[in-house]
């Protein structure tokens, strides 16, 4: 909590709800939230002890889990940080694994020649999978040799858009796996927290449907 500071811009997540907030107060180990429209203060709970808090600070992105309520009132939404214990260093291919979901959204991509201009027709094609460092799109017939620059529109599930440039650094017959070159502050919150609502959401299904099966 300490890498939070006043009117820092936040996505706050619980299920598959992400809204987009400010930090308001810091009270020692929670922090008051301001959603930046007012009216999606309503499609969160009144408490959830599984939600998330992603952020950017120095240069990366952070995401904390813990617990939501409202305090004093509807708009006085709150998060408190889980603390948990440290558990084993996994490996970075265990991370690269875990951190890529299998999606599928709508994306637009056109090709950029050297001068950042786009050439060509724009595609309108279907990711296969995305995480925080980029995704990968079925692409058909063929696929975007490697080192391809591109501008991408992706579409999420809540209708909200991010958008930049990748580069092509997988290629199949049919696929193109992306790495993000650039993408706004911003819109890395957007997809962090999108991305940390689908992992709480795939966490819970066997869970639940473990407990109905009793």
């Amino acid at each position: 909590m300490k890498r939070l500071v006043t009117d820092q811009d936040v996505a706050l997540s619980v299920g598959d709800v992400t809204v987009d907030c400010k930090v308001g107060e810091l009270h020692g180990g929670e922090v008051a939230l301001v959603p930046l429209d007012e009216g999606e203060s309503g499609t969160l709970p009144a408490a959830s002890a599984g939600a998330s808090l992603v952020f950017s600070h120095g240069g990366r992105l952070v995401m904390l889990r813990g617990a939501m309520y409202r305090a004093t009132g509807e708009d006085d939404i709150r998060f408190a940080e889980k603390t948990v214990r440290s558990a084993p260093t996994a490996s970075a291919e265990q991370r690269r694994k875990a951190a890529r979901l299998p999606i599928t959204l709508p994306a637009t991509i056109a090709q950029l020649d050297d001068a950042g201009e786009a050439f060509g027709e724009e595609r309108q094609l279907i990711t296969k999978d995305i995480s925080i460092g980029g995704f990968a799109v079925g692409t058909g017939v063929g696929s975007f040799p490697i080192g391809t620059l591109v501008r991408f529109d992706l579409v999420l599930t809540s209708g909200a858009m991010i958008g930049g440039t990748a580069r092509v650094v997988r290629a199949a017959s049919d696929m193109s796996g992306l790495r993000f070159e650039q993408l706004a502050a911003a819109d890395r919150v957007k997809l962090a927290g999108f991305l940390a609502s689908q992992q709480t959401n795939r966490t819970a299904r066997p869970s639940a449907a473990a407990a109905s099966a009793r």
